[in-house]
């Protein structure tokens, strides 16, 4: 199947890598900061009937290390937790306001010129301090210290204190570019880059949350002591960030250029690359990293790219559009009249859950659980299903059963999340991916 799109993916690709090197005119380098925040909104969606051909998995970065700790989290409006995120936030931006004025009531243009450099330095520790917490709390998780929701609660700080460095970061270069001789545009972009991979849209999300501008989501946690996986649906769209500290080094051997940077995104991706339009953010940053991003019909990729080892990717932000979303088979089960129908996925993926009338195949609004196999736990209520008999939400990371109650009719399915398509594996990646089933009808 994917063969047929091959000689447009060379073209693009060519076009692609001719572009990069124009854009790399500054420093040698390639590539900067993406936006401030991915977002959760405004997908593509022109029109491509070809893609109805391709019935293929996407791939995604999974975590390397197998000690890991999989559950589901929802921070929700919490005064002393919001309180905290506000203090971050607003101890950030006066910070920022203080070394603005600081630097801009300096006369002596070479003091000023080390106050910025002393600054700049400063600023790098504390992003590299801000990375330690981080792990910390990750690390805590997993230990079993901390609960998911916790654990999103010390995400969204991390997230907050991210974004205000980069303000910082930002300045500084401003008041840089004032002073004769003085360029330190290189590790502007490095530093903001650095921390913008320890901001994304669920961790923003939890942010709000906490703040009560949005209602809780139940939202997927998998950590590992070095990394994490978080996905949620929020509003028809699938959104998962994945951070995995392992997969980067330090080590010069094997780096890529910036003409290499299309091949190695579809080398990790090769179904999306070959269903999308491949984009570089542009501007000048002298890290170890690039950032390549792809945007198709239904979604849309941002892949962070180690540049050691011929490329590889550690982090990702993927959105994907529920009615474009490609599932597998169901598994159905039927029981006082209900037939519910579920669509196996991987532990964190989109799964798809629908109930219908066993003897007609109507739509049914129904209640859905997912607790696990013979256990005594309560299980965890999910909403109802929709007017077309649909709920979506994150599959579990171990076995578990969907239950739906209609009235005094029962219903339940116990599934076992399958492998996915990893990026990090190029068995994976390079071979053809599984057939899947494509559902498009009643989403």
């Amino acid at each position: 199947m994917m063969t047929v799109y091959a000689p447009l993916m060379r073209q693009f690709a060519a076009s692609i890598t001719a572009l990069l090197l124009l854009l790399s005119s500054v420093a040698g380098v390639v590539v900067a900061a993406p936006p401030a925040v991915e977002s959760t909104s405004a997908l593509a969606t022109d029109s491509e009937p070809a893609l109805a051909e391709i019935d293929n998995e996407t791939s995604v970065l999974t975590l390397s290390d197998d000690e890991d700790v999989a559950a589901f989290g929802a921070p929700s409006a919490n005064l002393s937790a919001s309180l905290s995120v506000r203090d971050t936030r607003i101890q950030s931006e006066l910070r920022t306001r203080t070394t603005a004025q600081r630097l801009a009531a300096i006369n002596d243009e070479s003091e000023r010129r080390r106050a910025v450099l002393r600054t700049l330095t400063e600023l790098e520790i504390r992003a590299d301090d801000l990375r330690a917490e981080e792990r910390a709390a990750l690390a805590a998780h997993t230990d079993g210290e901390i609960s998911a929701s916790q654990l999103l609660v010390q995400l969204a700080h991390v997230h907050t204190e991210a974004a205000e460095l980069r303000s910082n970061a930002t300045m500084l270069a401003r008041t840089a570019n004032e002073i004769d001789g003085l360029s330190i545009d290189g590790r502007v972009g490095s530093v903001r880059l650095e921390l913008q991979t320890m901001r994304g849209p669920i961790r923003e999300r939890a942010a709000d949350a906490l703040r009560g501008g949005v209602a809780p989501t139940r939202t997927y946690v998998q950590t590992t002591d070095d990394g994490v996986v978080l996905s949620m649906v929020d509003d028809g769209v699938y959104v998962r960030e994945v951070y995995d500290a392992s997969k980067r080094t330090t080590g010069a051997s094997g780096r890529i250029t910036v003409g290499e940077l299309p091949e190695v995104i579809e080398r990790a991706y090769p179904v999306i690359m070959q269903r999308g339009e491949f984009n570089s953010p542009t501007g000048v940053q002298a890290s170890n990293i690039f950032v390549g991003k792809v945007r198709y019909m239904g979604g849309d990729l941002t892949a962070y790219v180690d540049r050691s080892n011929d490329g590889q990717v550690f982090r990702e932000v993927q959105r994907i559009r529920l009615d474009e979303a490609y599932v597998a088979q169901s598994t159905n089960s039927t029981r006082s009249g209900l037939e519910l129908r579920v669509n196996p996925t991987y532990a964190g993926g989109p799964l798809r859950i629908e109930l219908v009338n066993a003897a007609t195949g109507d739509p049914v609004q129904g209640n859905i659980s997912v607790g696990r196999p013979d256990s005594n736990e309560q299980p965890t209520y999910l909403g109802r299903t929709n007017a077309n008999g649909v709920l979506w939400t994150t599959a579990p990371g171990d076995e578990f059963v969907v239950q739906a109650i209609r009235g005094n009719s029962f219903v339940s399915v116990e599934l076992t999340p399958e492998d996915p398509m990893n990026v990090s594996d190029p068995t994976d990646s390079l071979v053809a991916p599984p057939t899947h089933a494509r559902v498009v009808a009643n989403a």
